[in-house]
């Protein structure tokens, strides 16, 4: 059986709160990534995704997330360790492809050095 890293949610108000005041911005024409060190102990890498109203009604915006969820699980075995991560869904996400945003997610954290093997560059 393959070793695989179980995603975790990030459910807590005040998590998402201190991610948007404290975490660095990252952002694309799909996606704006905030990014936290998580300073607990041995803590695990969270996500947490969220879509505004204004884009549109329920259906899309979970279409939205779905695409975001996808192409995050794709690149979580690769993902350090230790960090809170809110992905918020523009108005780009809304039309394109998972594979566009999935892309476009692993630039944002290759540029953030959240992948294993990337230079030992903490922006964060």
């Amino acid at each position: 059986m393959q070793n695989r890293k179980k995603l975790i949610s990030l459910k807590q108000n005040h998590l998402f709160g201190l991610a948007y005041k404290k975490g660095k911005c990252f952002s694309c024409s799909t996606l704006a990534v905030y990014i936290l060190k998580n300073r607990r102990a041995d803590a695990k890498t969270m996500l947490g995704i969220t879509v505004s109203k204004k884009r549109g009604k329920a259906v899309e915006r979970n279409r939205a997330k779905r695409i975001i969820r996808a192409a995050f699980r794709t690149l979580y075995p690769q993902v350090k360790d230790g960090y809170i991560i809110v992905a918020v869904a523009r108005s780009g996400c809304m039309d394109s492809t998972s594979a566009v945003v999935c892309s476009q997610l692993e630039e944002i954290l290759k540029k953030a050095a959240l992948l294993c093997g990337d230079a030992e560059k903490d922006y964060v």
